[in-house]
């Protein structure tokens, strides 16, 4: 990871529209979890929640909340604060163990599926991004988005991701500053737009994504403060231009 000064303003953030689409939520381990263990502790428990009994199980799409941690998913079955009891390896995915501050992706059951998607899509009942999680797709797109183009068609589109990161702390000064990190399969100056970040730092949040070499991302981030601040660690997800036909 590089750290560039930038110019000292705002930059325009670029999302594309979601049209009432849900954004997955993130989060991280705070410790690190066996692989046999049925209670896992989060650092936000938000978005988390247990199956309805009168409502169906766990696994029936709609009903209480899936994670998804390092590849393996796992059901909600019930919730103490942060702490929170799972059914491990669900979906046909493996039970393993996880370290402390792993990525805790958090949705409905049908935000992780196990094979892409593909043709036309509608975003209000997807999650962006939605998640294949079959390992069998290691060398092919885990996350896709259902993407809205100009000429108002939808499809599913590939989105690239920095897999989970931890910026580093902004100089203690008012400013916009890049820093850079690696992303497989990114062509230098093609454009790429924000579909998914973590919740940012209020103080330091990110304002632009640019790719600024091959493989590489720069993320700018906007320091609002004369201290200095650490942007909000987690993973970032871009869609890029060349997918949408």
């Amino acid at each position: 990871m590089k750290i560039t000064r930038f110019i000292p303003f705002l930059l325009a953030l670029a999302v594309i529209p979601m049209s009432a689409q849900t954004a997955l939520k993130q989060t991280t381990l705070t410790g690190t979890v066996s692989a046999n263990q049925t209670t896992i502790q989060v650092a936000s428990a938000s978005g988390i929640v247990a199956p309805n009994p009168f409502g169906g199980p766990s696994q029936t799409p709609g009903f209480g909340t899936t994670l998804l941690v390092d590849g393996e998913s796992m059901f909600v079955e019930s919730t103490s604060g942060t702490v929170i009891t799972v059914q491990r390896g669900a979906n046909g995915t493996k039970q393993t163990a996880h370290n402390a501050a792993a990525v805790v992706w958090v949705g409905s059951p049908n935000s992780f599926i196990s094979g892409e998607p593909f043709g036309p899509c509608t975003p209000a009942n997807t999650t962006n991004p939605t998640i294949v999680t079959n390992t069998a797709f290691t060398t092919r797109p885990r996350y896709w988005n259902c993407v809205t183009f100009s000429s108002g068609n939808t499809q599913w589109a590939p989105v690239m991701t920095t897999g989970s990161i931890t910026p580093a702390a902004t100089s203690a000064a008012i400013q916009t500053a890049a820093q850079t990190f690696t992303v497989p399969g990114l062509v230098t100056g093609e454009p790429i737009a924000v579909v998914s970040a973590p919740v940012p730092t209020s103080l330091c949040p990110l304002t632009s994504a640019q790719v600024t070499a091959a493989n590489t991302v720069s993320l700018y981030f906007t320091t609002l403060t004369a201290a200095a601040c650490t942007p909000a660690a987690g993973t970032y997800l871009f869609t890029v231009a060349r997918f949408i036909p």
